[in-house]
């Protein structure tokens, strides 16, 4: 089995899934009492996997 490579996710133009991050992040941070930060990654697609 091999491992995936992955890059940081680009949401930009995604704000439904920037507002669940961040609505995420907020339940994470309240429940932990402590900044809580999430990072999105995506995995990188090359054309051997396929």
């Amino acid at each position: 089995m091999m491992d995936k490579d992955y890059r940081i996710a680009e949401l930009g133009g995604q704000s439904d899934a920037l507002d669940a991050i961040r609505k995420l992040e907020q339940q994470l941070t309240d429940a932990y009492g402590t900044d809580v930060a999430l990072i999105a990654y995506a995995a990188d697609h090359d054309d051997e996997s396929k």
